[in-house]
């Protein structure tokens, strides 16, 4: 039961991230009247980025199924430590992957708020790795983890 709760809430953590707000943001700048930015290359760009985002997020996710964990969502407890694959290279790639979707959906609707919304979405990820993951991860894990800190960077 554990596992289909966990399912539903990622998925709906998703839903609302990736789909509901951006169509909020989009609304947002069209009533405000805010700049739209964008041509055929910008649009292009952000299709390759945001196709590479969804691919790589859904690579990550189906490593954390293989390993035991049902969802990447960082507020479930992880059960497991991983650190193969894309995590041999960063320790948070699943953020990496949402940050380029994001940024590929700003290139693609070019709307104001949406790079707002990307500008944002990595200082407050930044910050909560720092102050709630980590700290979590080194009392679940210890010395395991604290190798893996110093062979692995945060983000690239």
């Amino acid at each position: 039961m554990r596992q289909v709760k966990s399912f539903i809430f990622g998925t709906s953590i998703a839903f609302f991230l990736w789909i509901v707000m951006p169509a909020i943001l989009i609304s947002w700048n069209q009533q405000l009247d805010l700049p739209v930015y964008g041509n055929f290359v910008s649009r292009t760009i952000g299709i390759i980025f945001g196709g590479i985002g969804l691919i790589s997020t859904l690579l990550i996710v189906n490593e954390h199924f293989k390993t035991g964990r049902v969802t990447p969502v960082a507020v479930e407890k992880p059960l497991k430590f991983i650190v193969k694959g894309v995590y041999c290279y960063s320790r948070n790639p699943m953020y990496i992957t949402i940050i380029l979707t994001f940024f590929g959906g700003w290139l693609f609707f070019g709307h104001f708020l949406l790079l707002v919304y990307v500008l944002l979405a990595f200082p407050v990820l930044h910050v909560f790795i720092i102050y709630k993951e980590e700290p979590e991860l080194k009392k679940i894990f210890g010395k395991e983890y604290l190798d893996y800190l110093k062979r692995v960077p945060r983000w690239l």
